[in-house]
Parts: structure tokens; sequence; C-alpha cells
């Protein structure tokens, strides 16, 4: 029985057709724990998912048994697609055990990109506005502004945005906030019924939601420490 319970991994959210789970700890035991308790709680969302492995968290190791993780993420009912961040060795290592090495996203091992987020909040200084229903399977992305929705957003609908995303109304479907990487956007709406909210990659799902109190009136979702929160405005 693990009685460590310090989490070894987190998932974020990607402006793409994948999954990023970032290894925060590595012990791979409590990792394959705690992701099955993890994909238990919104099996409907993680199963069958594409999954990048990023190594930033944990690039000062020196060995790591990739064929061990990925044994661990196909037994999850999960599909792993590549790595990225890590140290050098760590990559070849990867590729070796088939995990090729990709980009997805933002490379948090980048010196050019950490200074393009540290200048992402002064970048979003345009507003997108939608009147329009957004439909089941539409997608609405507010590149370099922020995303104001006035209209009816259904699930299986979603919205990204680099800024902030207001949504006067019933939020459904996903919102993704600052995907670029702005841990300063935020989320607003009056009525928060997502399948999924995220803010710079950190998200949570609806059965994470439902765990968390109600809220009357307009509500915010902001990131801080590392951690997705909900409070009224």
């Amino acid at each position: 029985m693990i009685k460590d319970r310090q989490a070894c991994f987190q998932f974020k959210a990607s402006f793409s057709p994948c999954t990023i789970l970032q290894i925060t700890r590595y012990d791979l035991e409590a990792l394959e724990q705690q992701l099955g308790e993890a994909i238990a709680r919104a099996p409907n969302f993680f199963i069958g998912s594409p999954v990048v492995v990023d190594l930033d968290k944990i690039q000062h190791l020196d060995t790591l048994d990739f064929l061990r993780l990925k044994q661990i993420l196909i037994a999850a009912g999960l599909i792993p697609v590549g790595a990225r961040g890590g140290s050098t060795q760590q990559i070849e290592d990867a590729v070796t055990a088939g995990f090729p090495r990709v980009l997805i996203g933002k490379n948090l091992s980048s010196p050019e990109n950490n200074s393009k987020k540290d200048t992402a909040e002064e970048t979003h200084n345009t507003t997108k506005l939608v009147a329009n229903p957004i439909r089941s399977g539409m997608q609405v992305y507010a590149k370099e502004s922020d995303l104001i929705v006035v209209a009816q957003v259904s699930p299986g609908a979603e919205l990204l945005a680099d800024g902030h995303i207001h949504v006067y109304g019933a939020l459904r479907g996903r919102a993704l906030a600052g995907v670029q990487g702005n841990t300063q956007a935020r989320i607003f709406c009056r009525t928060l019924e997502a399948e999924l909210v995220s803010i710079a990659g950190y998200y949570l799902t609806k059965e994470d939601m439902q765990t968390l109190p109600a809220h009357d009136g307009m509500i915010q979702i902001y990131l801080e420490n590392e951690q997705v929160r909900i409070e009224a405005v």
C-alpha cells in the first residue's frame, strides 16, 4: 500500500489534440496508482487520449525507466505519443523507448519561450466579441486577445483565448484561457456548467468541479500556485 500521497504528475490541457502529462515527482509505483485514480474520476475524458510526457520538472534526474512508464500509460488506456522538455540524455532515452521528441504547446525549457511567457500579459490588449450561438462541435479562438461571448454556448463547444474569457450566460463545453501560457488569464461566467475549464494548461474537469462549493452570481476562475481556483466575484 502506498502511503506517500505527494502528487507524481499533473495533467495539463493543451491547445492541440494531445493532453500533456507533466511528471512532477519520479515515483512510477505511486504514479501508476494516482493515474488510475485520476482516470477513474473522468474516464470519458482521458481514456483513448494521446498523451505527451513533459519532463521539465524532473530534468535533473539521470536515469528514467521510459519502457515502464510507457507500459503504465498504455495499461491506463492512454496513448503515449512523445516526450518534451527534459535533459538531452532523457530525450535520447525517451526516443529509444518509443517516445519521439515533440514540441506541442510551449516548450518549457526554451529561454526564447520563457521570454515570450514573461511578456504574454502585455500582448493581450484586444477583444474578440461573439454574439452568435456557439453550437456543439464548434471552436472559437481569440488569438492574442480576450474572448467575450454574449450568446448561448452549447455542450461540446470549445472556447479558447490567449487572454481572458467572459461568458455572459451559462458556460458549457470547454473553456481554455491563457492557452499560450498566460498564467494571469481568467474565465468569468454567470453559470458554470462546463465539461472542462483551463488556465494556461492547468485545468478542472466537470467531475472535479462537482466536488467544489456552488457559487451564486458572477464566477471567476483563475490560477494560483499551479491550482485552478473558482470563486464568486
